[in-house]
């Protein structure tokens, strides 16, 4: 069977009783996967029936086979629908996990950090319960030999902390079968299940190879609804698109329109995160009552300076060395819900950029002047930075954004940046072991860096 992607998923469900299969398997992006379950679910479910929802962190393979291999006594199609399921890990999506481990963990999301740790472990091949699983301790072979990639070189006490006090309760089922569970289903598949009973089977990483996923392939369907990653213009003409047909389908659930121009302001803001653009979307519809056209003072008001504006003003702030401004945007942003380490995150990525372009501005062959006009920086530093292929990531963003980095750079002595980034080391620890409140951290942060001297 063909692969169904976000484009071909409408004519999947178009199918009567979408198409007849038993067990259906989505992955990628989060959000974009239950909302297609939950219209799966819908057309699967039209002649009545039952969703038995199954956490994939605490289910008990055998437990489900045994119920899907079952005739229930409840009337209509039985659908059993496991979140977050351990059958497609392995160390190949090991690295993709781990990135959103520490991604969930900088925004401060215990909940997720919890998830997506337990995934990561399991796709090596270790029990998150065993009292001898500890990544802190683990050694750099161990770690490349379970995981497939190396170890990252920061302190990872932290991942201790949060197994022991996330273990699953005395009574819940180990998280490894006895037997492959992949085997089993096959097993149970090529055995017969009853008609009625359906599996659908979540994931956000799946290593498409294993022998599970290319046998469902051939019989079962697959809904693949990732969505590229990362900087480049395929991927933002990819997010881009999800975004849109998002804003769509929510603005027509209130028969809103949204002003010209506002979408892209709106995407801007929010980023790529497709659920919080449908709720940030429909926060702003409530707001405007019966009034059918969001207007930009109702963005400004309900979704105003959010987590994307609100850090570039922090760092153009730092740039500019204006201490009073950037304490009251470091006040804004810390009320805004955004975790202290993704502010000192935001700006040691900002202060490296500097570095880069004091670096690079500095080289005779690149002919840049602090007083060069934009035009010239583009005619003249321009095509030579762009022959630097090391550096092809962090030169390619606008080209006057680029110009102003440079300018910016210009006027930070080395020793100055170099005190920053020893600052925000500083910070960065005291945020992660010590008492101190953290808006004390930060404001101390931002005093240090930008304080005259002789206070």
């Amino acid at each position: 069977m063909p692969t169904h992607t976000r484009e071909t998923l409408p004519q999947l469900l178009a199918q009567p009783d979408a198409g007849g299969f038993q067990v259906y398997v989505l992955c990628g992006e989060r959000y974009l996967c239950r909302n297609a379950v939950e219209q799966l679910e819908n057309k699967l479910l039209q002649d009545g029936g039952t969703v038995h929802a199954i956490d994939g962190d605490q289910e008990e393979s055998a437990a489900t086979l045994v119920k899907l291999r079952s005739f229930s006594l409840l009337p209509g199609r039985q659908v059993y629908r496991v979140t977050d399921t351990r059958l497609f890990l392995s160390k190949q999506v090991a690295k993709n996990i781990w990135d959103r481990v520490t991604k969930a963990r900088a925004a401060g999301k215990t909940d997720q950090v919890v998830r997506t740790l337990r995934a990561f472990l399991e796709s090596g091949g270790l029990d998150p319960q065993a009292p001898d699983t500890d990544l802190d301790t683990m050694a750099a072979t161990e770690w490349q030999q379970y995981f497939g990639f190396a170890r990252p070189g920061d302190d990872l006490a932290w991942t201790r902390a949060i197994l022991e006090n996330n273990l699953a309760p005395a009574g819940t089922p180990a998280a490894k079968a006895t037997s492959d569970p992949g085997e089993l289903l096959l097993k149970a598949l090529d055995a017969g299940i009853p008609k009625g009973n359906v599996l659908i089977l979540m994931a956000e990483e799946i290593d498409k190879r294993k022998k599970l996923f290319k046998l469902l392939k051939e019989q079962q369907v697959i809904i693949d609804l990732s969505v590229e990653s990362g900087t480049g213009s395929r991927a933002q003409k990819a997010q881009k698109a999800v975004l849109q047909d998002l804003l769509r389908q929510t603005l027509a659930e209130d028969n809103k329109t949204l002003a010209p121009g506002l979408a892209e302001l709106l995407f801007e803001r929010v980023g790529f995160h497709p659920v919080a653009l449908v709720m940030e979307t429909r926060k702003v519809m409530l707001s405007i009552g019966d009034r059918r056209q969001i207007s930009r003072d109702d963005l400004d008001a309900m979704v105003g300076r959010t987590r994307q504006e609100a850090l570039y003003e922090l760092t153009a702030a730092i740039g500019r060395r204006d201490l009073e401004q950037a304490l009251g945007i470091t006040e804004r942003v810390r009320s805004n819900g955004i975790h202290p380490l993704a502010i000192v995150a935001t700006l040691r990525n900002f202060v490296r950029g500097l570095l880069l372009c004091r670096a690079l501005g500095e080289q005779p062959e690149l002919h840049f002047q602090p007083s060069m006009s934009p035009a010239a920086f583009q005619q003249v530093c321009l095509p030579r930075l762009k022959e630097r292929d090391r550096w092809h990531k962090e030169i390619s963003g606008h080209p006057y954004a680029l110009y102003m980095q440079f300018k910016t750079a210009a006027t930070c002595p080395l020793s100055l940046l170099t005190g920053w980034m020893t600052l925000l080391l500083d910070a960065e620890l005291r945020l992660k072991g010590s008492s101190i409140a953290e808006n004390i951290v930060l404001q101390h942060l931002i005093l240090a860096m930008l304080a005259p001297k002789k206070t």
